[in-house]
């Protein structure tokens, strides 16, 4: 992946950390709504972490895409959720190893551009 396909926030000079799989993790992430926040929270087992285009059709970036840095986890219960890593995502290690610090981009971007998790 070229530099130029990075998000802006997430630059050359932006710090990212990887999660490994099998990892127990607490995500919580804020939802900004007109004035207020609505934080949502969600624990499970990291799967993969990975970049996947958007679908967006406003996105400036090369291929006209904007790229998205993703944490897929399966909670207890089976189910499994791809969460949006951004600025306002807070990540707690509940069990297993801790987060290495990586750089953009993280991984080869997942070229399933529906998000498909088999």
């Amino acid at each position: 992946m070229q530099e130029s396909q990075n998000s802006a926030f997430l630059n050359g000079t932006q710090k990212t950390t990887v999660y490994a799989p099998g990892t127990q993790v607490r995500v919580t992430q804020q939802i900004a709504h007109r004035s207020h926040v609505y934080p949502i929270t969600v624990s499970g087992t990291v799967l993969r972490q990975e970049r996947q285009e958007s679908g967006s059709w406003y996105a400036g970036n090369k291929g006209h895409r904007l790229w998205l840095d993703r944490l897929i986890i399966e909670r207890d219960d089976g189910e499994k959720v791809v969460l949006n890593l951004d600025e306002y995502t807070h990540i707690t290690v509940i069990d297993g190893k801790e987060p290495t610090p990586g750089s953009a981009p993280m991984v080869t971007p997942n070229i399933d551009r529906a998000g498909s998790l088999t």
